[in-house]
């Protein structure tokens, strides 16, 4: 059951916006408040010196000029959002109550764009005629496709402000010419409201920039409010050396944060499958810790563990240690956690091995160990949990330390072809 109201816009209209000043170029559907941003500054756009402009916004009927092309998915009406040689970030929100506590909800909605700096309504720049569809992560070129951008977000706490930190937003989508469905998101409640939010974004004044709207969607899906469960890869730690720490389940997993008390943790960026959260972490020090996934300040769960003390090695083969049979200078690669062999074999493409012979590695450790001439090059340092630099400062001092920030293995291999 869809538990929007107007979902598909075919009641009256009003003006409410979320500035509470109305305007005579915006319709608003019923039940549904508009929201945008204005002014500047515009980050990817510095020279842009008008800034985001508030759109115009109507409600459009099933009838001429919207007929060829088509700009209304189901029903008899729709919603159009447009600028005029102006970039804009705006949409409509509206907040619904009566939600159960813990109720796993999903939202989508439809729309589509015309984009262009031409007159031809059945064209947009970059994407040429007929629909188009691509989810803006798997895009990365820098043309008229990226200019539009439609999203869904909820706010799992019923909070009406778009840019507010509790909005959950779903993947970003680049739509053109026909209707398609917007990626949706999936948030858990946390008390009796939430908040669905349809919005759409521009990146350049394109002549053109009209964004069509229809059929918004907000349901109960199975899974919510599932215990939570926090789980480490080891309990014991050695001081120094990645581990993990995984938590899923309990109200909206999107908002789950992990800290640490005991002592410094570096920790990585999260990685989010479904219900999951997984974090690569490394201790800097040994001693008695305790890892907590929190929800808006609110502790769900506490694990403690033991953070063991790294042996040290000292002149002579050691337990665990073999040191090198004489110095000397060696230089290593350090490909980041998750590469794979695509990044490789852009290593070997370049030409590095068959030039200098460098060890070629995933571990930090191995990289900072060796001889007293070492130099680490490391790729995609950002990557790793924590301060790359700074681990081996502590750690591996004396280090050669040089990074390369790669975005793909191609780009990877022209780095390297140069060295």
């Amino acid at each position: 059951m869809n538990l929007l109201q107007n979902p598909g816009f075919e009641g009256n209209w009003w003006r409410k916006t979320h500035t509470g000043q109305e305007f005579g170029e915006i319709f608003v559907p019923e039940k549904w408040v508009a929201f945008w941003k204005e002014g500047g500054p515009v980050p990817h756009d510095p020279g842009n010196p008008i800034g985001y402009g508030r759109p115009e916004i109507h409600v459009i009927n099933r009838e001429p000029p919207f007929l060829n092309p088509l700009r209304i998915k189901d029903g008899n009406r729709a919603v159009k959002l447009f600028t005029f040689f102006r970039i804009h970030d705006g949409g409509f929100y509206q907040r619904v109550e009566g939600i159960t506590p813990g109720a796993r909800l999903r939202g989508t909605g439809w729309a589509h764009a015309w984009s262009s700096g031409q007159d031809n309504p059945n064209v947009s720049d970059g994407a040429g005629a007929g629909p188009y569809f691509i989810r803006a992560a798997d895009y990365d070129k820098v043309d008229g496709v990226r200019n539009f951008t439609f999203s869904v977000g909820i706010d799992p706490t019923g909070g009406t402000d778009p840019w507010g930190s509790t909005v959950v937003w779903g993947d970003g989508a680049h739509i053109y010419n026909g209707y398609a469905q917007i990626p949706p998101v999936e948030v858990t409640a946390q008390g009796t409201a939430v908040t669905f939010f349809v919005r759409s974004s521009v990146l350049w004044p394109f002549k053109h920039c009209d964004a069509y709207f229809d059929e918004m969607e907000l349901t109960v899906v199975a899974g919510g409010g599932e215990p939570v469960t926090l789980t480490l890869s080891t309990t014991e730690p050695l001081q120094g050396e990645p581990f993990e720490v995984t938590a899923s389940g309990g109200p909206t997993p999107e908002q789950m944060t992990l800290h640490f008390e005991g002592g410094e943790v570096f920790q990585g960026p999260v990685a989010r499958v479904g219900n999951t959260n997984r974090w690569r972490c490394v201790a800097v020090t040994p001693g008695t810790y305790s890892a907590k996934v929190s929800v808006g300040g609110a502790v769900l769960k506490t694990a403690a563990f033991t953070v063991k003390e790294r042996p040290v090695s000292g002149g002579g083969a050691t337990p665990g240690f073999v040191p090198p049979r004489e110095n000397y200078a060696r230089t290593y690669l350090l490909l980041p956690p998750g590469a794979g062999d695509e990044w490789l074999r852009a290593v070997l493409d370049s030409g590095v091995w068959n030039k200098y012979h460098w060890t070629i590695g995933g571990s930090a450790d191995d990289a900072g160990v060796g001889p007293t001439t070492r130099k680490v090059i490391s790729v995609n340092p950002q990557n790793w949990p924590g301060d790359l630099r700074a681990f081996f400062d502590r750690y591996y001092a004396g280090i050669d330390y040089v990074a390369i920030v790669a975005r793909t293995p191609e780009d990877l291999r022209r780095a390297l072809s140069t060295m």
